[in-house]
């Protein structure tokens, strides 16, 4: 990796860097230069491409400490996302060594610490091309197909697996958490419509059976080889709930232009039907609020938000309050 690479363009993250590279000198392993993306999207870690003496590549992923100045999500226990991850693999490597279900790095070492400090994957060559032209519609759907045949159950009560749970209820739980840094962005007029729209979500969800949620399913935690096969990456966020989270949050955070996210909506909806349909609609615009909410709370805290930022993600909030064609415009 060269001095130029966007992994020192932020100096809280040198000491870090230094860190990571202490480990790959004690693996016996050499720093690959990089063009990706060295820090993890919410700066929760550093992933470093390496080789090792016969040539085989990797990917070290080393766990960032929290910094003072990053406000995260109440009830977030940043210490997690090591152990999460870190569990996660463990457990794909007692049901599925080879990646043959779930498309995913396979596992090279994991840090005997707790929390884990790092671990050393598969290296996945990313295809070339940007990712409107390597990542479909298809391979979206096949990864959260494949996810459907680990139960949830499997994830309860493993001492190394702190559960991350994605569910309506958790949604209000941490929706009530945010009370004092939202109201002042939304307005009170708002408010008690957030509380009543996930109030009745949750009467059409509770019943439905949970799955596995990646928690973070976004373009970027998706790498698309060259021979055109899609795997996910990034387990930090993993846990069970709702089994509409995953492809609300993909909807919310693609780039890509409206007429593409409204097939990916219809493609999802496909055969659902009836009060199927409507309690993936209410799965859906739960999740939706959560996130826009959750944005608005860290734009606020931050003093981030530019006023597009604060205004789209406004939008985003009354459109999922909303419901009908105003978000589902299919």
């Amino acid at each position: 990796m060269t001095e130029s690479a966007d992994l020192f363009a932020d100096s809280l993250f040198a000491d870090h860097v230094v860190a990571a590279r202490a480990v790959l000198d004690g693996l016996g392993l050499i720093e690959l230069p990089s063009a990706g993306r060295p820090i993890s999207g919410h700066k929760t870690s550093l992933q470093i491409p390496c080789v090792g003496r016969d040539g085989s590549k990797f990917l070290l992923k080393y766990f960032v400490p929290p910094a003072e100045s990053r406000f995260y999500p109440p009830q977030v226990r940043v210490a997690d996302y090591a152990r999460r991850e870190s569990g996660f693999y463990r457990l794909l490597d007692t049901l599925d060594r080879d990646r043959h279900r779930l498309p995913a790095p396979r596992t090279i070492l994991l840090d005997h610490l707790d929390p884990p400090r790092w671990l050393l994957l598969q290296r996945i060559p990313p295809a070339a091309g940007p990712v409107e032209e390597t990542l479909s519609v298809d391979h979206v759907f096949s990864l959260l197909e494949s996810m459907r045949w680990i139960r949830p159950e499997v994830l309860l009560g493993r001492r190394d697996f702190p559960v991350n749970r994605w569910d309506v209820v958790s949604y209000l739980d941490r929706v009530r958490m945010m009370y004092e840094e939202v109201l002042p962005v939304i307005g009170e007029r708002r408010w008690p419509r957030v509380l009543n729209v996930l109030g009745e979500a949750l009467k059409w969800t509770e019943s439905r059976p949970h799955g596995l949620v990646h928690g973070d399913f976004t373009e970027s935690n998706i790498v698309v080889d060259p021979d055109g096969n899609a795997f996910l990456i990034d387990f930090e966020r993993v846990g069970a709930g709702n089994p509409d989270h995953d492809i609300a949050w993909f909807w919310a955070h693609s780039n890509r232009s409206e007429a593409w996210r409204t097939r990916l909506l219809a493609r999802y909806f496909g055969d659902r039907v009836g009060s199927t349909r409507i309690a993936c609609e209410w799965g859906m615009r739960a999740t939706l609020i959560y996130l826009a909410l959750r944005r608005l709370r860290f734009g606020h805290l931050a003093s981030t938000d530019s006023e597009p930022q604060r205004t789209a993600n406004l939008e985003l909030l009354d459109r999922s309050l909303d419901g009908g064609a105003a978000l589902f415009p299919v």
